[in-house]
């Protein structure tokens, strides 16, 4: 038995598509599934239209947060494998063998390679004292950013372009696929998390015991990135999170570490010229980031300037009020040209959202 554990707040929209792309997905190997959705919206009409998405269990409690509801989830699951969730993912064909067969020989717990759009989310940043010094450091650096950003693609493309799993100290929890006696060695969720690193904190318990953590480039799911928690449920949230795991994981120094601030970069990209970007006809690797920094980024290659597919990952990503768009040759390791994408206008729908 497969369970697939969601934690759903105000989710009834992207129920749907996890519930039914996950049913399918085991259908297609034969193997019997249970979905389990926790909801946690605190108002009876939403839990009314999430339990309409026919979960073999249905659990209405308030809202203590994501470690929360996926402990009280996994208690009530009863498959020897968890899949433990956003509810605003959707598996793609094919995605549920690659993870299965990654526990199977012998990861621990494994997470797959998120997409949107028809882009590819960068593996999760490791989250170190060390890591946080040279993120904040290229953030000060126009030459400390392209050292940093040249090696951060490098890593980002190791994994899209592996055919293997990839073994990851840190993973989104937004999908994680583990066995349930792993589940169980590793402890419960820490409930002091509301949201946000609670899975790394999770994933660091596991990786004391000596388990393994990986990527599975090859579990393509679809993860409709801040729909299922919105900007105004989740700000509030990152900071707290941030720093209760930076200072209880690594004392005084993970605390000096926390209070570095990242919203400053060495980046001024003009307004994207689709004329000027349209320069560049060798295959690049295009890369579009939600921060000023732009890292972490979504990646996609193309032969030429994806413009279609700017468009359809702005529309996609509520979140994204600008993006960093990037050219690279990841061949060369160099960057071809970076330039900003103001999101409204492309969401607006607008002929000519960019400046030519």
């Amino acid at each position: 038995m497969i369970s697939l554990v969601l934690v759903a707040h105000r989710s009834s929209r992207w129920l749907p598509g996890a519930v039914d792309s996950f049913r399918a997905e085991a259908g297609r190997l034969g193997l019997p599934a249970e979905v389990v959705v926790v909801e946690q919206s605190e108002d009876a009409e939403e839990a009314a239209r999430a339990e309409a998405a026919r979960p073999e269990r249905f659990l209405v409690r308030a809202n203590g947060g994501y470690a929360a509801g996926l402990n009280a989830g996994i208690a009530a699951a009863s498959g020897e494998i968890l899949l433990l969730g956003n509810p605003d993912v959707r598996f793609h064909p094919g995605s549920l063998g690659p993870l299965l067969a990654a526990l199977t020989d012998g990861w621990d717990v494994v997470g797959p390679q998120f997409v949107l759009a028809g882009w590819l989310f960068p593996p999760a940043d490791a989250q170190t004292p060390g890591e946080e010094l040279r993120r904040y450091l290229a953030s000060r650096s126009a030459v400390l950013w392209g050292r940093h950003h040249r090696r951060e693609v490098l890593r980002w493309a190791a994994v899209w372009e592996s055919p293997a799993p990839v073994e990851a100290k840190t993973l989104s929890g937004a999908l994680l696929a583990v066995r349930a006696e792993t589940a169980a060695r590793i402890g419960p969720w820490d409930e002091g998390y509301f949201l946000y690193f609670e899975e790394t904190d999770w994933l660091r318990r596991a990786r004391a015991l000596g388990l393994r953590t990986a990527v599975v480039p090859a579990a393509k799911v679809e993860h409709e990135w801040g729909h299922a928690a919105g900007p105004g449920l989740a700000a509030p949230h990152f900071g707290p999170s941030r720093r209760r795991y930076y200072g209880r994981s690594f004392g005084a120094l993970g605390t000096a570490i926390a209070n570095l601030r990242l919203d400053v970069s060495p980046l001024d990209p003009p307004a994207f010229a689709a004329a000027e970007a349209a320069r560049f006809r060798q295959r690049a690797l295009w890369l579009l980031s939600p921060s000023p920094l732009g890292f972490p980024a979504a990646g996609l290659w193309s032969e030429g300037l994806p413009l279609e597919e700017i468009g359809g990952f702005s529309r996609a990503c509520p979140q994204c009020a600008s993006l960093v768009l990037i050219a690279y040759d990841a061949r060369a390791g160099r960057r071809l040209g970076a330039w900003r994408v103001e999101a409204a206008a492309v969401q607006r729908g607008d002929d000519r959202p960019y400046a030519v």
